[in-house]
């Protein structure tokens, strides 16, 4: 099993390991596989990382670490901040900008001694589920070179997946971390709202917007978690928190009954079942919840108008001076959105605030599990089903913290993903640490695919 963040950092500190060396495996890995996955748009210059890698190195043998990840390499979403790359958010129009600063959430990181490597491609603008970008490239699923990786943080997810990054971060308003995640056999974690800072992060909808990370083990979610919390201090204590087993109980949600599924279909609802059963032995597990009068295709819609008339609004300047420098779905998209009558956006808005009410007191003395994406990973070039972001898009309207994690077998094809909600970030990631203690394993694309 290659070793996941922590145990990276833990091989730095017993001086087993040199940061500079995992810089250099990582590079190799993102030139042999890159072409064949799609994931990166922008490396460093391999002297600026080495550089950055050796001062971290000095740092653990002079026994004064910055943090447990001192010297880990982390990839960025395209729509994040690292001052001097390039910031495009997966626009056209916004190619040749260059960033002019670190978003907070990266400040956070490098004083954690975190090495930032690269930007990665994204759904266009963070409107999107499928990672498709015309404008630069198409990300692939490591696990399933003919389906997709999930969007918009296609890339974040594609890059762990197939081990060309240890941690990776992305943005998630409808559920843009967890569902490529998902769809990748990856961990993807979205905190409660406000908890990431999102000071240098492109807007989709304010409102929705998350800063959100993806690695193969719950473990390095919390140390990241804590570091992007300004915790570098305490992180080994916060993590140590978020190990524990005392979570709150957990309650089947969105899976439906076996006979009669009301929202997905037999084999997720089956093994997330199974799942529960193997993990939890069905003893922490209340009685289901019952969402079956909630319209969650209604919800996840009147989310994308809101998301929908934010971007409208937000890139209304460069839509008008430079429109073919977006996709003709973008224009249509945010056009369509602007143009709703204020009855429209008035009924979306109650729909909204409605369902977050609802999820919460749903979560008052427990966390809420179930699939996280209704399908397993599409195939590409296929329609891609209107639903797929039905399940992860309520806790993105809540506000609150969710996690995917990923279960059943990873040889044949993406696994699926659990999904664990709750209104604390630690309890979510103590149940997340019971249910999936282990470290996905790398996939092996074969390299010989071209440019996807």
């Amino acid at each position: 099993m290659a070793p996941d963040a922590t145990a990276l950092g833990a091989a730095f500190a017993a001086g087993r390991l040199e940061p500079s060396a995992v810089i250099e495996s990582l590079l190799r890995r993102i030139e042999d596989l890159d072409p064949v996955v799609g994931a990166c748009n922008h490396v460093a210059p391999p002297a600026v990382l080495l550089a950055a890698a050796d001062a971290a190195g000095k740092r653990w043998r002079a026994g004064v670490p910055r943090s447990p990840l001192d010297g880990v390499p982390f990839g960025v979403k395209a729509n994040i901040a690292v001052a001097g790359w390039p910031w495009h958010s997966g626009i056209a129009a916004l190619r040749s900008r260059l960033a002019a600063e670190d978003a907070d959430c990266v400040v956070r990181l490098r004083a954690a001694g975190m090495v930032p490597l690269a930007v990665l491609n994204m759904h266009e603008a963070a409107l999107g589920v499928t990672s498709d970008n015309p404008a630069f490239r198409t990300t692939r699923n490591p696990r399933a070179l003919d389906c997709i990786p999930g969007g918009s943080s296609g890339g974040s997810s594609a890059a762990v997946a197939c081990g060309m990054l240890p941690i990776t971060l992305g943005t998630d308003d409808l559920g843009s971390v967890r569902l490529p995640s998902a769809l990748c056999g990856v961990v993807g974690f979205k905190p409660g709202h406000g908890e990431v800072p999102v000071q240098g992060v492109e807007p989709l909808a304010p409102i929705l917007d998350h800063v959100g990370i993806h690695a193969r083990s719950v473990r390095d979610v919390a140390l990241v978690f804590a570091l992007l919390r300004g915790h570098a201090g305490d992180s080994a204590a916060l993590v140590a928190e978020a190990r524990a087993d005392d979570a709150p109980p957990l309650a089947q949600w969105l899976i439906g009954d076996p006979e009669q599924p009301e929202h997905t279909g037999a084999e997720i609802a089956s093994a997330i079942r199974d799942a529960l059963h193997d993990t939890v032995g069905g003893q922490r597990v209340n009685r289901p919840v019952d969402w079956t009068g909630v319209d969650l295709s209604a919800l996840r819609r009147a989310g994308l108008l809101k998301c929908e008339r934010s971007a409208a609004k937000h890139f209304a300047a460069l839509l008008r001076e430079r429109p073919v420098g977006f996709s003709a779905e973008f224009r249509q998209l945010t056009a369509w959105g602007a143009a709703q009558g204020a009855d429209k956006v008035r009924e979306a808005a109650d729909r909204l605030a409605q369902a977050r009410r609802s999820l919460r007191a749903e979560l008052r003395d427990r966390l809420l599990v179930g699939p996280t994406v209704p399908h397993r990973a599409p195939q590409r070039g296929a329609p891609t089903p209107s639903n797929l972001a039905d399940f992860t898009a309520p806790a993105a309207i809540a506000g609150v913290p969710a996690i995917s994690v990923p279960i059943g077998h990873f040889d044949g094809g993406p696994p699926i993903g659990m999904q664990i909600v709750g209104t604390r970030s630690q309890d979510v990631l103590r149940a997340a640490t019971l249910l999936f203690p282990g470290i996905a394993p790398i996939a092996q694309p074969p390299n010989d695919g071209g440019e996807p």
